[in-house]
């Protein structure tokens, strides 16, 4: 951690940093922050600088950091001011895939979903519980093209411009493949918002639309209106949500409102812990008996949510789903050790969504329950699911293999559902692998998913890897999996998730 004064000269040097660039404020002659920093990451610190109230922090952002003449390195910084000291600038360094975040050079490019989903964070870093930021910034959302199709040149140009304009340098992002979305200051009282679409209109020679939304009067200092601006802001990136960017100004309070009485609604199930837990049954393929259960939650929903499925995607849009995971592996602790009191427990496998996983926050708290639930490492196995939504893979593997090490058992969940999938298999050490069902329904009929099948299977053994075949719905289906190495299988064939933990006769089917 560095303590800086309001001219960027560095007054306090602590932990690693010292040593690592050089710092000795002992010196007799100070040493001033940009001087260590490239031009750019110059001008991101200064812009960054005029933002910070004492009540707000900034990052992480990358910015390369060294000594003159020497080699800059790669750092994930966070600014922030104390409300007690608001002319020392606290700066925390660490290195990029500690927090998830690309440690690449400035220069490259980083892939669209990422930046949207660093733009989103920052979105709400820079806003929550900050009163006085909210006064002065604006959310401004663009449509370039009037359905062209951009080239990647051009989108790379219009996020070149935006965040020029854009707070502290770090807050635009493209949304989608013609949307894009920025926070950029509020104008003085004699003065009016810049006409961004009309300068990205000469830049580009596009058509652009725009619409700018006062932080203000969104009230977005609140938590929930802040998440709900985030939801309104992924759905106006999505494909026929109903609305434009000419609209998006009055749907956006409309949806701000609605949303945040949702996501309170959500927040009332987790503290009335108002979910259950249903178990449904894994079953070694070859013996017929059941290895363990595999968690699913059941809600009590609230009169705005109509599915199961739209209560999870709700909760993964707004950014509560980690919120719920800790709720759920909470739950499924205290079931297991019920069932131990009486007498005997069965395995539980508890599902994490990849967003949850992608969030440093959870990761410390979840290590602290694992490590305080030691104890349990022969009953609970955690389900890693939605790996698309893995923003750092390298950071993740780390945390599993700590996870591993205490005991703990790691399945990847609905393999082959994406590109990546075996990239997250090099990627991430785990102890099983479950097959996605989409493979196994049509496997009978279709030799080439059988074909896909048999090279995931044959992948798994020759990496010591256990598979788990998911969508298991008759007798046929089972036999074929055990046929080519499958170790375990789940679905109705064996069970429907239960309360009870309750497995079908082999019999039936």
């Amino acid at each position: 951690m560095l303590e800086l004064d309001t001219d960027f000269f560095i007054q306090n040097a602590d932990g690693a940093v010292k040593n690592t660039l050089g710092i000795d404020t002992s010196g007799a002659e100070p040493i001033n922050f940009l001087d260590l920093l490239t031009d750019r990451g110059r001008s991101l610190i200064e812009s960054a600088a005029k933002t910070l109230t004492g009540a707000n922090r900034l990052g992480p952002f990358t910015v390369s950091i060294g000594r003159q003449g020497g080699t800059k390195e790669q750092f994930a910084i966070f600014m922030a001011k104390l409300p007690t000291a608001t002319d020392r600038i606290y700066v925390v360094l660490s290195r990029p895939y500690r927090l998830g975040v690309s440690g690449k050079s400035e220069t490259s490019q980083k892939k669209t979903d990422e930046k949207k989903q660093e733009f989103y964070e920052r979105l709400e870093a820079l806003f929550e519980g900050n009163p006085e930021a909210q006064d002065q910034m604006l959310v401004t959302v663009l449509e370039a093209g009037a359905g062209q199709a951009l080239s990647g040149e051009q989108r790379q140009e219009i996020e070149k411009y935006l965040r020029t304009y854009s707070v502290g340098g770090n807050h635009a992002a493209q949304l989608a493949d013609d949307k894009f979305a920025f926070v950029h200051e509020k104008p003085g009282p004699e003065g009016a918002v810049a006409d961004f679409a009309g300068e990205l209109e000469k830049v580009t020679g596009l058509s652009v639309q725009a619409a700018t939304i006062d932080a203000a009067e969104a009230t977005l200092s609140q938590k929930d209106s802040l998440r709900a601006l985030v939801f309104s802001l992924q759905n106006f990136a999505r494909e026929n949500e109903g609305f434009g960017v000419g609209e998006i100004a009055t749907n956006c309070r409309t949806m701000i409102g609605e949303t945040t009485e949702r996501v309170k609604a959500f927040r009332q199930v987790l503290e009335d812990g108002a979910f259950s837990l249903v178990f449904q049954p894994i079953v070694h393929l070859k013996r017929g008996t059941v290895h363990h259960f595999e968690a699913l939650t059941r809600f009590e929903l609230p009169p705005m949510i109509k599915t199961q499925w739209e209560m999870i995607r709700f909760a993964e849009d707004v950014g509560l789903i980690d919120d719920f995971d800790y709720a759920v592996v909470g739950r499924a602790i205290s079931k297991i050790r019920e069932l131990l009191r009486k007498g005997g427990a069965p395995g539980i496998a508890v599902n994490l969504s990849g967003r949850s996983l992608s969030n440093p926050e959870f990761l410390l708290e979840l290590m602290s329950v694992l490590r305080g639930n030691e104890d349990l490492k022969r009953y609970l196995s955690l389900e890693i699911t939605e790996s698309a939504k893995i923003h750092d893979l390298d950071a993740l593997g780390h945390v599993l293999e700590d996870i591993r090490e205490i005991g703990f058992k790691v399945y990847l969940d609905d393999f082959g559902a994406g590109a990546a999938g075996f990239q997250y298999l090099k990627k991430l050490k785990v102890d099983a692998l479950k097959i996605d069902g989409a493979y196994i329904r049509n496997a009978l009929e279709d030799r080439e998913d059988r074909a896909f099948l048999r090279s995931m299977v044959t992948l798994c053994k020759d990496l010591g890897i256990v598979t788990v075949g998911e969508w298991v719905e008759t007798r046929a289906h089972a036999e074929l999996l055990t046929g080519m190495g499958v170790d375990y299988g789940q679905g109705y064939f064996f069970g429907k998730p239960s309360a009870n933990f309750l497995v079908k006769k082999s019999d039936e089917g």
